[in-house]
């Protein structure tokens, strides 16, 4: 679960930084760099997985333009930071994690080649055990989390890094990434051993399973553009237990769920959606094929279902099907749902991303520009966050991102917006046909 996260240099994310709860909604007008922090987001999940150039070529846009722009070209250095609160599940040992709250800062540089070539580089990465439970904030406002936080691994004196690279310049080719995966999980890419500073921990088996925690809590962070026209197609039956960030893979991901989660969805969907009575999942050759089935109707497939409800049941099983702790992101959850419907699917979010006992809730970041979303968390502002763009001095606008009060009183913060002035906005930018 990421706590915090802190960019500079990425988009229109210039000094910036947020606190992430376990169910955040982040409303604004469109424009305003709602995308920008998912995109962040999903730069940070590939670069658990490939090299520095292969995770930028797989973002929006082309990898110079996912520098921020300044008047004078693009930036030369993206810096995104994370603080984590990791799983304190046992790992296939049965060794539970001496440490669960850490904090991980990148910094990407680009530079432009004699050839003319722009070259992209990690040139610094640091990865710190937090110390400090007292001056932890975050954990402060989240006490039911409090049993599941742990504080600075014996081995490891208090700020020290766990590893940290300086001036780094990655090999190239196939084995280019920092860290790379085996068949006992992740590890410290050897071939970087030759070419880059670090800290004599990183041969260490605790310092080792921890850094695998960390890219693995990383690497499992899903940044979601369900598309309809895919949630209605049939899929491979090899297609993958994990659904696919565009949803083409449902029916799968679906049937690789245990009959228990399957049975939750259901319940979800009915009471969701006015009439359903059930889902299947039917083989259709060499694919498998989504069936729903309602009181005043036969059987239909997943071709003939409104976008809507193709949303609603993608969500879920992202939802229900979810490991401990996964951090998944949604861009404008609403689209194609009933606005009656929304209020309900907001409360079972709030629901599946509520601690209960020991085992770390999964964590929901949504987008929107719908007022809607607004009004479906008015009881729970903590989860409410509200983005638009500013100039600050002489600079391009950037994103800012704040908290909303929780209430409408005379007090101004200005790190904080009131639902008021929410509206007002929104209602600005809604074009006319919606209004």
């Amino acid at each position: 679960m990421i706590t915090r996260i802190e960019i500079d240099g990425f988009k229109s994310l210039r000094g910036f930084a947020l606190d992430l709860e376990p169910l955040t909604a982040i409303v604004g007008p469109n424009g305003a760099g709602k995308s920008n922090l998912l995109d962040a987001l999903h730069l940070l999940s590939r670069l658990a997985q490939t090299s520095v150039t292969e995770a930028l070529k797989s973002g929006r846009g082309a990898i110079r333009d996912q520098f921020s722009r300044l008047r004078d070209g693009a930036a030369g250095r993206i810096t995104i930071s994370v603080e984590m609160l990791l799983g304190a599940d046992s790992d296939r040992f049965g060794e539970k994690p001496s440490v669960t709250r850490v904090l991980l800062s990148t910094e990407i540089g680009r530079t432009v080649l004699s050839s003319g070539i722009e070259d992209v580089t990690i040139d610094g990465q640091r990865l710190v055990c937090l110390d400090n439970p007292a001056a932890d904030t975050w954990i402060a406002r989240h006490p039911a989390l409090l049993p599941l936080a742990r504080y600075n691994a014996s081995s490891i004196k208090p700020g020290e890094s766990v590893f940290k690279l300086e001036g780094t310049r990655p090999p190239t080719g196939p084995d280019s990434r920092v860290i790379r995966w085996n068949d006992f999980g992740a590890e410290w890419n050897p071939s970087f051993c030759g070419h880059l500073p670090h800290s004599g921990l990183l041969a260490g088996t605790r310092s080792g399973n921890l850094i695998g925690r960390v890219a693995k809590e990383l690497s499992g962070v899903r940044v979601i553009h369900f598309e309809p026209s895919k949630l209605r197609l049939s899929s491979d039956r090899a297609a993958g237990a994990d659904l696919a960030a565009d949803g083409s893979n449902l029916p799968t991901a679906l049937a690789a769920l245990a009959p228990e989660v399957r049975a939750q969805i259901r319940a979800d969907l009915a009471e969701l959606i006015p009439g359903f009575r059930s889902f299947e999942v039917v083989p259709a050759d060499e694919e498998l094929r989504l069936e729903m089935e309602f009181t005043d109707a036969a059987r239909v497939p997943a071709r003939v279902l409104s976008d809507g409800t193709l949303r609603l049941i993608a969500l879920l099983t992202l939802l229900r099907g979810a490991s401990p702790g996964a951090s998944i992101a949604v861009e404008e959850p609403e689209n194609g749902i009933y606005p009656g419907r929304l209020r309900a699917l907001i409360d079972k979010l709030v629901d599946a991303t509520t601690p209960k006992g020991d085992i770390l809730p999964p964590q929901v970041l949504l987008t929107s520009h719908s007022p809607a979303i607004l009004a479906a968390l008015h009881g729970r502002p903590e989860s409410l966050v509200f983005a638009d763009l500013v100039r600050r001095g002489d600079e391009l606008r950037s994103t800012r991102m704040r908290h909303v009060r929780a209430s409408d009183g005379p007090e101004r913060d200005p790190s904080t917006v009131s639902r008021r002035e929410i509206e007002r906005i929104l209602d600005a930018a809604r074009p006319e046909d919606e209004a």
